[in-house]
């Protein structure tokens, strides 16, 4: 049994990392801003903390000899919350501070191991074409999206995902220069039951599973963009099961834990659409679209973590969509 502090445990990842690591037998104290939103903690203990004061910070991670810490905590959400460029001060600082005082508490108590949940938006948006790559369509260029490496990561990206890159620096920082032992996590578009799956910190696939569900039989959806941008989308136990074993690893270096399977926003709509048993179609609208495209390399995933993950977009929509349908319902009753 280990001694294991998750941050930001009221969130997406860290409610089902919770309910995981409880369920594999260890000790478990979760911290967050609030209490989960959707079922109660399994946590041995919770603690409500602003995670950007640095007494507080200090206080809970020496409260136990941790054998690991899980740094889920920041201000993250979807495209309408961080593509948007209205809240990137907010985003930028808040996530900063969280980091840096984290960072602080660990150098002065040295857990056994911390891992820092980082973000694929630190890969561009770029394509490797050719010279007269200008004369295709759009709908060419889908066929190949780019898979990222961990080498592309690049701070030519919004700033949501500058801040990312910019703590994964700090991490390999006080790796090298005060002893921590840390490991990165770049996690995909992650979804699942219990995600957030109204309004703008709402991802793609809850809040397109919500239109659908919301939409008249034979009815219109919007979509932001043209359907045409290409994802990975990562259905949320295999960012878990990856988050774990990247932490029972010895590297300590940035590692992609996200889907090779790589779908376009209209597919993705497509496929709830199935899920949910109704005919409906989608309109174009206005929006913040992210990068035209992105998608995994999963070869250092596997040589290092010897697993990838396995959930097809289908099937975790199958578990997602029914969930979200239940939200609705009680929304409406309530």
């Amino acid at each position: 049994m280990k001694k294991i502090l998750i941050l930001g445990a009221a969130g997406f990842l860290g409610q089902h990392l919770e309910y995981r690591l409880k369920a594999d037998g260890h000790f478990v104290v979760s911290a967050s801003r609030s209490h989960p939103k959707y079922r109660p903690s399994v946590a041995d203990e919770f603690h409500i903390v602003d995670l950007r004061e640095v007494r507080d910070v200090h206080t809970l991670m020496a409260r136990h000899p941790f054998d690991q810490v899980y740094q889920l905590a920041g201000d993250v959400g979807g495209l309408n919350h961080i593509g948007t460029g209205f809240h990137d001060a907010d985003i930028m600082t808040n996530s900063i501070h969280i980091n840096l005082t984290v960072l602080d508490a660990a150098r002065r108590i040295k857990p056994g191991r911390i891992f820092f949940a980082s973000s694929q938006c630190v890969y561009p948006d770029r394509f490797e074409i050719d010279p007269f790559a200008g004369e295709r369509l759009v709908s060419e260029l889908n066929l190949m999206p780019r898979l990222f490496a961990e080498r592309d990561a690049s701070f030519d990206t919004f700033a949501f995902a500058q801040e990312k890159l910019f703590a994964e620096k700090l991490y390999d920082a006080y790796h090298r220069n005060h002893g921590l032992d840390i490991r990165i996590g770049r996690i995909g578009n992650t979804y699942g039951p219990y995600c957030t799956w109204q309004g703008p910190r709402a991802k793609a696939p809850a809040a397109l599973c919500r239109k659908v569900a919301e939409a008249a039989y034979a009815g219109v959806v919007d979509i932001i963009g043209d359907g045409q941008q290409s994802r990975s989308f990562t259905y949320v136990d295999d960012a878990v099961e990856g988050m774990i074993r990247l932490m029972e690893t010895n590297y300590w270096k940035p590692v992609n834990i996200a889907s090779r399977e790589v779908v376009t926003i209209g597919q993705l709509f497509e496929a709830i659409c199935h899920v949910s048993g109704k005919i409906l179609a989608g309109r174009s609208v206005n929006g913040p679209v992210g990068v035209h495209s992105r998608g995994s390399d999963n070869t250092l995933c596997r040589h290092i973590l010897g697993w990838e993950p396995k959930i097809s977009l289908f099937d975790g929509l199958e578990r997602t969509f029914p969930w979200i349908v239940e939200q609705i319902l009680r929304k409406a009753d309530a």
